[in-house]
């Protein structure tokens, strides 16, 4: 009997980490229909916005399951649009308690993000 107690538990700890994995996502909506070839770099910004002349491309929507993670998704779409950085404009992680198996359930992390492009501003002098 305790056997097949743990052996349940095991079995529901493997698929809920299955779902977990399989939970990322990153989701982009361009505000123009202008394109940039790709970067090789991009910043990611939390609480203060770049000090440079940028314009805004679009906004990212982020699901990952660590902060780390998060920024690297940030990062990649970023470069891959051709942004020069992302500004975080809202982050949700919950915790939920799973009453089935007893333990503490991280929620994927929700994040979003205005991806920006840096004025050349030599040419305005």
């Amino acid at each position: 009997m305790k056997n097949e107690c743990g052996n349940k538990l095991l079995a529901v700890t493997i698929i809920e980490l299955f779902l977990l994995l399989g939970c990322t996502s990153t989701k982009y909506i361009a505000s123009s229909s202008e394109t940039h070839p790709p970067t090789s770099s991009a910043a990611v910004y939390y609480l203060d916005k770049p000090d440079r002349p940028y314009s805004e491309m679009g906004a990212i929507k982020v699901k990952a399951h660590s902060d780390i993670e998060m920024v690297e998704k940030f990062k990649q779409k970023a470069m891959e649009i051709g942004a020069d950085g992302v500004f975080i404009t809202y982050m949700d992680n919950q915790l939920t308690f799973d009453t089935s198996i007893r333990f503490l359930v991280v929620a994927p992390i929700r994040a979003e993000g205005i991806t920006i492009k840096f004025r050349d501003t030599s040419l305005e002098k």
